[in-house]
């Protein structure tokens, strides 16, 4: 398992996470979640453990798209 599955996959562990997608072209994740059950703060830092627990070190940011 790749580093970007690895990550998906203990995202999509989260209670309220609705969908995560790794868009390999331009290297980040788009995640759909219910923010009632989850927040930001726990899914920056399920990004960086689930990174780290692989090797690397990913620093999560919310990018806006159009």
């Amino acid at each position: 398992m790749g580093c970007p599955d690895a990550v998906r996959a203990e995202l999509l562990k989260l209670q309220g996470m609705l969908a995560v997608t790794y868009h390999a072209d331009e290297d980040f994740f788009s995640v759909r979640y219910e923010s009632v059950l989850v927040n930001l703060e726990t899914i920056f830092a399920t990004v960086f453990a689930a990174g780290k627990q692989m090797g690397r070190e990913y620093f999560p940011e919310v990018i806006r798209t159009s």
